[in-house]
């Protein structure tokens, strides 16, 4: 389930938001700070910041499994 919502994550914000990063243009041909402003960096870093607690989660209850004989 964790994998499910880092996917729907990443899916739902981070992507698009690279995605309107990348159509702003060529780094040398833009204004790089009007650019990054509108990137929102700080919301793309949180949720990122959510998207690795979550995958850590995710595996160490995988792994937890693991060790007490419950998969493989």
């Amino acid at each position: 389930m964790l994998d499910l919502v880092t996917v729907g994550i990443t899916v739902g914000i981070n992507v698009p938001a690279n995605d309107r990063l990348k159509v702003a243009g060529d780094v040398d041909a833009i204004d790089v700070a009007a650019a990054r402003a509108e990137f929102d960096e700080g919301r793309w870093t949180r949720w990122n910041l959510v998207r690795v607690v979550l995958s850590v989660v995710a595996f160490a209850a995988l792994w937890d499994l693991v060790l007490a004989g419950r998969l493989w």
